[in-house]
């Protein structure tokens, strides 16, 4: 199978659920015909349903698989991750509250001591748009972006002598390249880092531009035909004024880098496959949610803190083998570091030696965006839109932008909370001392 035949013709999107859940079937069944490249993609499985064996991990959640047809076979992976890019992640705020007590000890020596007036998390995953609207926008990262690939260390993809045809979109779709690969310089990888930390603060999603002025080079390429005319023009975050989206198809497709993985010879490969949520600034939202708090205990030198932790975020495939299950002796991790077995041995060996990681794609899911709205014209106001159109939204909802007008999707989280804000002072106030054990689910 040559890899641009997975470029030319990729498996659609969503893929169909298997009928069982975590169970091989005999035979992988045919991964369906391609997507409509015009069309929004249709709506996706919302659960962590596949073909092939894979099981969710205990306490971080995430999806992992050591099926042999997954490492082996190009389509099978995409087709497997393709399938769990619709699974969102769960998204938790864990909340404590403390505050100093003084005593003395024996010897009559003043103390002072920690005091948990409450310790509770709240499962705020509801909040996120659901997938099967029209599916997680799935993303590849673009050359430019320091990223695993099929190196524990960041590299970029790169043109040594680009034509000048070479950046045509006919090109790109294609899937065409005259690629180098070679090791991010540090300055590369900080940049890297900023922006996508920029990104954070600001609840863009991967594919966006955090400069309205020029192209960002960096970040990631939605991969799908369908989600780029979705997001084409109608701004992408629903809280800052940003409407820039790098929307040019990747020039390497997931396709392109299934191939790539199940052509190493690695024992010790991975492809991790993230899925990534936008649209709140979380910073902003632990603020928030800890200030919140403040009035839910006293005592002096109190503190209240607000976690916001997500789990379920990786779908990880790795071939089954004996290095494989060496590395992944969690209960022997401790002995392996006192001894030095780990950073002497190990760790060399998976770093520089056997290691392969590709860490290049992954899906998206939104607590708030915008959308357009496909009754509206380019150049109309949201006042010539309201006065047009009998049922549309209030206007507070609403964007004028390039392509006509957009609404809103979702809540932003100063709404959101106005409503769920009891799920949290109701835990306070009750000292709630739960943990991360039975979140409360909002």
């Amino acid at each position: 199978m040559s890899s641009s035949s997975l470029a030319e013709n990729p498996t659609s999107y969503p893929p169909q659920p298997a009928a069982s859940g975590s169970v091989a079937n005999p035979v992988a069944p045919n991964p369906p015909g391609p997507s409509n490249p015009v069309a929004p993609n249709p709506p996706g499985p919302s659960t962590n349903v596949s073909p092939y064996n894979f099981w969710i991990t205990y306490t971080r959640k995430n999806v992992k698989s050591n099926d042999k047809r997954v490492n082996h076979d190009p389509q099978a992976l995409q087709h497997f991750l393709l399938t769990h890019a619709s699974g969102r992640p769960t998204v938790l705020i864990e909340c404590k509250g403390t505050h100093e007590e003084e005593g003395t000890d024996s010897d009559g020596n003043k103390t002072t001591s920690i005091v948990t007036d409450f310790h509770f998390t709240v499962d705020i995953s509801s909040a996120l748009l659901p997938a099967n609207t029209h599916g997680a926008p799935v993303w590849v990262v673009a050359d430019e972006e320091p990223a695993k690939r099929g190196k524990y260390w960041r590299q970029i993809d790169y043109d040594p002598n680009p034509p000048p045809q070479a950046q045509t979109p006919g090109n790109l779709e294609a899937g065409h390249s005259r690629l180098r690969r070679r090791a991010a310089t540090p300055l590369e990888r900080k940049q890297a880092l900023d922006d996508a930390q920029r990104r954070k603060a600001l609840g863009l999603p991967p594919w966006a531009c955090i400069s309205a002025q020029t192209p960002d080079p960096t970040g990631a390429r939605l991969l799908f035909p369908g989600d780029r005319l979705r997001f084409d023009k109608a701004s992408v975050c629903a809280i800052e004024d940003f409407s820039d989206s790098d929307l040019v198809a990747p020039t390497k497709a997931l396709g392109e880098w299934a191939e790539e993985y199940c052509a190493s010879w690695s024992p010790l490969k991975e492809f991790r496959f993230m899925r990534t949520v936008y649209g709140w600034d979380l910073d902003g939202v632990q603020r928030q949610v800890a200030s919140s708090l403040a009035s839910c205990h006293y005592g002096d030198g109190k503190k209240e803190t607000a976690t916001v932790i997500i789990k379920g975020n990786k779908v990880v495939v790795r071939p089954k083998n004996l290095l494989w299950w060496i590395y992944g002796l969690g209960f022997f991790r401790f002995w392996f570091y006192i001894t030095l077995v780990y950073p002497v041995i190990l760790w060399p060996i998976k770093k520089f030696i056997l290691g392969r990681c590709w860490k290049v794609a992954g899906s998206s899911f939104a607590f708030i965006r915008y959308e357009h709205l496909e009754d509206s014209k380019p150049g109309e106001t949201v006042a010539q839109y309201t006065s047009r159109v009998p049922q549309a939204p209030q206007a507070k909802d609403l964007k004028a932008t390039s392509r006509g007008i957009s609404r809103i999707v979702g809540q932003s989280f100063a709404d959101w909370y106005s409503v769920n804000a009891q799920h949290f002072t109701t835990a306070a106030g009750g000292r709630n001392k739960a943990g991360q054990r039975n979140p409360i689910v909002a």
